[in-house]
């Protein structure tokens, strides 16, 4: 568990409180659990669509987004993605946004495996995988010259988590379609935290850096039914998965060196998603909602557990987040062109949020020879942060492209 500190440590902050109390920020930042509200869209296609794909998902990714979708796909499919995010980051300390830090992070997507399996009528089809669906990367810095007293934090993660599947999906009409999916979540968060501060002839350099590794077992639950030929239907249920985090940390304090680990548990709560799809000749449009309660996140085997989970109440909120999408397909150059938004709140009560993340979309797909596709997309997105930290305001923009291909025989 991570408190984001305008202060390196309580300990450091009464020191400078005393020895130096005019005019220095005081209190801490709020429990940031990285692996809370941290959605990353899978898939090309999806993501130009805005992450709008619960109904829509008929290809491997459906693994993710709605097992019941793999029931659609009649082929042997082979599937694979790569993503790339450039975040910017620029600080306010209450003088103008005079600061920041670029973090550019290219990383393997996906790879999956879709296998139809012959029935005498409907449909069996078994899917196994690999989708990157957390990202932890992240870059934050900070600077200031005021009342003689130099100040320079510079905050940095990288990593994300794996989900690891086994899915199954079935017809059990010729118009509706249930499926599910066992998941293994693996993943890292690397951390670092470097703060510096000199006043008058004072100097105090801090430097943190932590190493998560998460891991932890849930289920997904999907259906999807067309009641008519323009319609489509979807909805999941996303059990809780508990995640076992072994921590490796090390924290130097003007040159004095200490380290340690540990390990603990921390429980997210159920997720429930819902989606829509029309579909007119060439055209389909498509909406998602998904509603998680992060209040009821739930530390586990903490020292200080009571502590940690009363701050989940005072600092955590429920979120829906809501996607919207569409796609064209173009039949004489079999080309699709697609565009979407999505946005997805950050879990935090509003105090600690000036704008929630948004995201606008767009994408483009290629059909080659009849048995390969190419996808390609591209996402800008935004958000802030106010008195995260005490008196630090962050504002951030990302911009994100992703390719994948699939491969059906």
């Amino acid at each position: 568990m991570r408190k984001r500190l305008f202060l390196p440590g309580l300990f450091l902050l009464l020191f400078v409180m005393l020895c130096y109390s005019d005019g220095y920020p005081q209190g801490y930042g709020v429990v940031d659990e990285a692996a809370a509200g941290n959605f990353f869209v899978v898939g090309a296609r999806a993501l130009g669509m805005g992450g709008a794909y619960t109904a829509v998902a008929n290809d491997a990714t459906a693994l993710v987004y709605n097992p019941a979708g793999l029931a659609r796909v009649i082929r042997i499919e082979f599937y694979g993605g790569l993503t790339h995010q450039r975040i910017n980051n620029k600080t306010d300390l209450g003088f103008g946004f005079n600061d920041g830090r670029i973090q550019n992070n290219t990383r393997f997507g996906s790879g999956n495996l879709v296998l139809p399996v012959p029935t005498y009528r409907g449909s069996l089809v078994l899917a196994f995988g690999v989708n990157r669906v957390k990202s932890f990367d992240r870059a934050m810095q900070f600077s200031s010259n005021l009342n003689g007293s130099d100040e320079k934090g510079i905050e940095t993660e990288s990593g994300g988590i794996y989900l690891w599947s086994f899915g199954a999906a079935i017809d059990v009409s010729p118009n509706i379609s249930v499926g599910g999916a066992l998941n293994y979540w693996n993943g890292k968060d690397n951390y670092t935290w470097l703060y510096e501060k000199i006043i008058d002839q004072f100097f105090i350099r801090y430097d943190d850096a932590i190493k998560d590794r998460y891991s932890g077992f849930n289920l997904k639950l999907g259906v999807r039914t067309q009641p008519n030929k323009f319609l489509t239907v979807g909805a999941t249920i996303e059990s809780p998965v508990t995640f076992t985090i072994k921590e490796d940390w090390l924290q130097a304090t003007n040159g004095e060196l200490d380290n340690g680990n540990s390990e603990y548990k921390i429980t997210l709560p159920f997720s429930l998603g819902t989606g829509m799809a029309l579909n007119l000749n060439n055209l389909t449009i498509a909406g998602d909602i998904n509603f998680t309660d992060w209040t009821q996140m739930e530390y586990k085997r903490l020292e200080d557990i009571a502590d940690a989970n009363r701050q989940i109440q005072d600092t955590y909120k429920a979120t829906l987040r809501y996607h919207l999408g569409a796609e064209f397909l173009v039949p004489r150059i079999s080309t699709t062109l697609r565009a979407g938004f999505f946005r997805n709140p950050l879990p935090f009560k509003a105090e600690w949020v000036k704008k929630d993340r948004e995201f606008f979309t767009t994408g483009v797909g290629f059909l080659i020879d009849q048995v390969m596709t190419l996808d390609i997309a591209w996402a800008y997105g935004s958000w802030e942060l106010k008195n995260f930290t005490p008196g630090l305001t962050e504002k951030y923009t990302v911009n994100q492209i992703f390719v994948s291909t699939a491969y059906r025989f």
